[in-house]
């Protein structure tokens, strides 16, 4: 009897220390894995392109002249004058795709394209070509020394042309040669090649073209094309 009693008494006070212990201790909460968020995508930064692509096609040739629709006699302008801008003509210079000239160096070839777009019918257009003012040339008027030539399509050769330069007058309008009839509608090129002296030093140069009425002598249209001079 007091074995059993001994017994019951020693379960009671197991059980009672376990509780204890169970109540004491709190559950240890299950660890927790840090979230890593990816970094957003920066909305600045564009996206890799490929190089663009180099063109190989070729400039287009020059477009038929326009025919004027309207009709005008011809402007009476003091001499060496220029006429109205409803008179005048388009003029281009191309050539010299290096834009360089050497001093002393052969002569390097232009054309000059001549466009009645305007509203007269010209009978008789001449052409001036000469090298403008250059920072090339020694002396403070800056006239270059050179050589202006056009091509004579009837000999197949070249021809001076005189004066070479513009001067610092009007007077190298007389120079005009080339005069061929200009209709409204009409375009026409023509062939020239400069050269400059070889005394002429590293500057910026240029080359002028004036078309002109032979009478009265007056300007209706010009261009220009500059380019560096290089020894």
């Amino acid at each position: 009897m007091m074995r059993q009693a001994g017994i019951g008494l020693a379960s009671l006070i197991a059980a009672t220390a376990l509780a204890g212990c169970s109540a004491g201790t709190p559950d240890a909460e299950p660890p927790v894995s840090p979230t890593v968020s990816a970094p957003p995508a920066s909305a600045g930064t564009p996206e890799r392109t490929s190089s663009p692509a180099v063109s190989t096609t070729q400039p287009a040739p020059v477009a038929d002249c326009a025919t004027n629709p309207s009709t005008a006699p011809a402007p009476s302008v003091e001499p060496y004058g220029t006429v109205p801008e409803a008179a005048r003509i388009s003029l281009t210079i191309n050539g010299i795709p290096s834009h360089t000239v050497t001093a002393g160096g052969p002569p390097t070839e232009v054309e000059v394209t001549l466009c009645n777009d305007s509203a007269i019918a010209y009978p008789q257009v001449g052409v001036v070509l000469v090298l403008s003012r250059c920072s090339c040339a020694p002396g403070p008027l800056s006239i270059p020394t050179g050589s202006v030539e056009r091509f004579d399509d009837a000999a197949a050769s070249w021809v001076p042309v005189t004066p070479a330069t513009a001067g610092t007058g009007m007077d190298f309008l007389a120079g005009y040669s080339n005069v061929h009839e200009l209709p409204k509608g009409k375009t026409t090129t023509m062939r020239y090649r400069i050269a400059l002296d070889a005394s002429m030093t590293a500057g910026e140069g240029g080359v002028e073209a004036v078309a002109v009425t032979p009478e009265p002598l007056n300007q209706i249209g010009s261009a220009e094309l500059s380019f560096a001079v290089v020894t």
